[in-house]
C-alpha cells in the first residue's frame, strides 16, 4: 500500500518533468520573424511640395508579399491650405523607367479645406499584369484638382529613389 502511494506521488512529478518548459531552442521561428520575411518597411519623409496651396510629404513605403500576391503601399502626407476641397491623383506611374498599368495602382484623395490627410498609393499585382520590381526608383505625377474652382489645378513630378 505504501508503494502505490509513493507511485501515486511521484508519478505526477515525472509527468510534469517530462512534458518540461519550452526554451527558445525548442520554439522554433515566432510568427513575428516569418511575418517579417514577407514585409519590408522603408522610411522615406520626402517633402515634394510646400506652396500657397498645399504641402505634400512622403512619409513612407511599405512591401508586402503574401502567398503569391505582391502589394506596395507608398504613403503621403497632404496638407490642403486653400479654401476649398482638393482632390489629388496620382497618374503616369513609373518604377524602374518602365511604366506601370494603370489598372494596379490607385491614388485618389479628397481634403477638405485647411485640413490634412494621409492618401495610400497602393500598387497591386493582378493577374495577367506585369509588377514592378522596385529596384531602383518610382516616378509619377500627382494631379491636385478643386472641386469647387475648376479653374484650378497643380502637376507635382515625384520622383523617389531607393537607396
Amino acid at each position: 500500500m505504501r508503494k502505490l502511494f509513493l507511485i501515486f506521488l511521484f508519478l505526477p512529478i515525472f509527468i510534469l518533468y517530462a512534458c518540461g518548459v519550452p526554451s527558445e531552442a525548442n520554439l522554433g521561428t515566432p510568427e513575428n520573424d516569418r511575418k517579417k520575411s514577407n514585409h519590408e518597411f522603408r522610411e522615406i519623409n520626402q517633402l515634394v511640395v510646400d506652396n500657397e496651396n498645399v504641402k505634400i510629404t512622403i512619409l513612407n513605403m511599405k512591401k508586402n508579399k503574401e502567398q503569391s500576391k505582391q502589394t506596395v503601399t507608398i504613403t503621403f502626407d497632404i496638407l490642403n491650405k486653400r479654401k476649398d476641397t482638393m482632390k489629388i491623383q496620382a497618374q503616369r506611374l513609373s518604377v524602374d523607367d518602365r511604366m506601370v498599368d494603370e489598372a494596379i495602382y490607385q491614388l485618389e484623395q479628397e481634403i477638405s479645406p485647411q485640413k490634412a490627410a494621409t492618401a495610400k498609393l497602393v500598387i497591386q499585382q493582378l493577374e495577367d499584369i506585369e509588377f514592378p520590381e522596385f529596384k531602383n526608383d518610382l516616378e509619377m505625377e500627382l494631379y491636385i484638382l478643386s472641386l469647387d474652382d475648376p479653374n484650378y489645378v497643380e502637376n507635382h513630378h515625384v520622383k523617389i529613389i531607393y537607396e
